[in-house]
């Protein structure tokens, strides 16, 4: 892929944390090869490392659990 599908933009290779909210959790999984726009930031997976990410989430094989801070916005914001 040369170019985004969203905005036009140059896309380059890179390694990402991909994140999800499943069954209220976040799940984040890291060292995932993905093509990156370098203008909006729009990530595309292979069909093959996209069939991984549902795997692992799925079978919920994590590997580690982390802690993270987290904060939820008033209702009266935006």
């Amino acid at each position: 892929m040369d170019r985004c599908a969203v905005c036009g933009g140059e896309v380059e290779k890179k390694r990402v944390t991909y994140t999800k909210e499943e069954g209220g959790r976040l799940v984040a999984i890291g060292g995932v090869p993905a093509e990156v726009c370098r203008t909006c930031g729009e990530e595309y997976f292979a069909p093959e490392v996209a069939d991984e990410l549902h795997r692992i989430i799925e079978t919920r094989a994590w590997t580690e659990t982390l802690e993270v801070p987290y904060a939820r916005l008033r209702a009266s914001v935006g």
